[in-house]
Formats: C-alpha cells, sequence, structure tokens
C-alpha cells in the first residue's frame, strides 16, 4: 500500500494518507451505470476518503472516460491528433465543426464529454481526413441546398429540351436548369 503524507486544506492539518483504488458505479450525463475504480486518498486518522490533493479532477477523467468508451467516443486525445493531423489550430477546427473552441478545448483536455452532434462533426471530420486528407468546406454544400430548396419553392417548372418539367433557377445573370428525378420524402 502506497502512503504520503499530505497538508489537507480543508482540515488545514497534515497527516499520513494511504492510497485507495475503489471500484464504484456512476453516472455521466445519460449514462446511470457506469464501473469506474476510483482513486482516493485515506485519512489514516478518520478513515474519511479525500480526492487525490495533488489532482482533484482525476476522477471525473476517468468517469468521462468509461462513458465515451460506452458511447464509442472519441477520446480527447484522438480529437487532439486529428486537428493536428488536418493542420488546424483550435479557434480554426472549432469553427470548421461549428462549436465554440473554449468548448473544444474543454473536451480535448478531458474537461468535458462531447455531445452527439458534436461526435457526429468530429467523426465527419474524421472521415474526411481519412478519405481525402483534409477536412470538406460544409459552407459551399450548404449554400446549394439553400438555392435548391428557393427553386423548388418557386415552383418555375419550364420546358427545356427536356419532357419532365426541369426547374430554372435564376440568380443575378445566371441560369441553372435541374429536375427531380426521385423525390425521397423530404429535404434534409
Amino acid at each position: 500500500m502506497n502512503k504520503r503524507i499530505f497538508y489537507n486544506p480543508e482540515t488545514e492539518t497534515s497527516g499520513e494518507y494511504t492510497e485507495v483504488w475503489k471500484n464504484e458505479v456512476v453516472a455521466v450525463k445519460d449514462v446511470k451505470n457506469l464501473l469506474v475504480t476510483n482513486h482516493y486518498w485515506k485519512d489514516d486518522q478518520d478513515g474519511e476518503l479525500w480526492l487525490d490533493f495533488d489532482d482533484p479532477n482525476e476522477n471525473f477523467r476517468l468517469a468521462f472516460d468509461a462513458y465515451r468508451s460506452r458511447k464509442g467516443y472519441l477520446k480527447p486525445q484522438e480529437i487532439k491528433n486529428l486537428r493536428h493531423a488536418l493542420g488546424l489550430g483550435i479557434r480554426g477546427f472549432a469553427e470548421r465543426l461549428g462549436i465554440s473552441y473554449s468548448k473544444l478545448s474543454q473536451i480535448e483536455n478531458n474537461k468535458r464529454v462531447q455531445t452527439l452532434s458534436q461526435e457526429i462533426a468530429f467523426r465527419k471530420a474524421q472521415q474526411d481526413y481519412e478519405r481525402q486528407g483534409f477536412l470538406t468546406d460544409y459552407s459551399a454544400s450548404s449554400n446549394a441546398a439553400k438555392l435548391l430548396v428557393m427553386a423548388i419553392g418557386e415552383r418555375e417548372a419550364t420546358r427545356v429540351s427536356q419532357p419532365n418539367n426541369p426547374y430554372r433557377l435564376k440568380a443575378g445573370a445566371h441560369e441553372n436548369y435541374f429536375k427531380i428525378t426521385r423525390r425521397t420524402g423530404g429535404l434534409a
């Protein structure tokens, strides 16, 4: 058993403490039954358990790691490695993913667990990197989607050498024609 002498700022005393690793069931977000082996220091005089005096957030990080493993989420170091592989700083990566840089920093430093939508953004970035070596700019495709919605909404059907009533979209001096070949239940 590992023993150390610590100064306890709450009791304003110094004393000998014994290291304890304890299996506990904890809850993180929507998962209520995570089994985590937490780290404590037991006061040898009264038997009270204290968080690590040098690293009081250690048990939170252990719980966050268990949550990510259960959910299949990327770990903080994997996210940081992905960002570095893409050649992006924390602000640039956060901006491209549509999350605040402070939240990204907290996630990368294991002080916060990502939400499902943030995990999806990380996975899209990972997929982009693995397939093409860079992060796709989704703002361009969202502009195309807006144009498509606008054209469908206007319903300016014209006949252009094709029988199925293509749509015409006029934006300034440019005219674009397209036709819907199959409807699949709505726009995403």
